[in-house]
């Protein structure tokens, strides 16, 4: 319809689990399932050292901490 927006481009993606290696926190990565592998920076959401991981494609929100 004109005028209207629209819709926000969705993407596939799915949660994986995460643990600092300084601190050992538990975190939760929503990762997308398209695009090219490669490493990635992160900060812990406990002790904010940097993370570096390979995952399979672009971080699509997190990390989030878990919840005991």
């Amino acid at each position: 319809m004109p005028g209207t927006t629209p819709e926000p481009k969705r993407v596939s993606q799915y949660t994986m689990r995460i643990e600092c290696p300084q601190c050992s926190a538990k975190m939760i990565l929503h990762v997308g399932l398209t695009g090219d592998p490669k490493n990635n920076h992160l900060e812990c959401s406990e002790c904010h050292s940097e993370i570096e991981l390979f995952v399979p494609g672009q971080i699509v929100a997190g990390p989030f901490p878990v919840a005991n």
